[in-house]
């Protein structure tokens, strides 16, 4: 006990331990802004944007998810 830590010394500490989370809001705003880049493959492309689908509607019931999607 004793020691002092800033917030940003407490957060990148949690953050070791726990990793960092995102909030859904934040990786469905994500996905849904993702573009394919200027050179980017499609391979590639579908590849990232399955990258991003994943964890932005890990948590929604399928009727939703594809509802978002779209």
């Amino acid at each position: 006990m004793g020691e002092k830590f800033s917030f940003s010394e407490i957060m990148r500490k949690m953050e070791g331990r726990f990793g960092a989370k995102e909030l859904p809001e934040t990786r469905r705003v994500k996905f849904q802004q993702a573009t394919q880049n200027s050179g980017e493959s499609l391979e590639d492309w579908a590849d990232r944007v399955l990258t991003l689908a994943i964890p932005a509607f890990r948590n929604l019931p399928e009727k939703y998810s594809m509802q978002e999607a779209f």
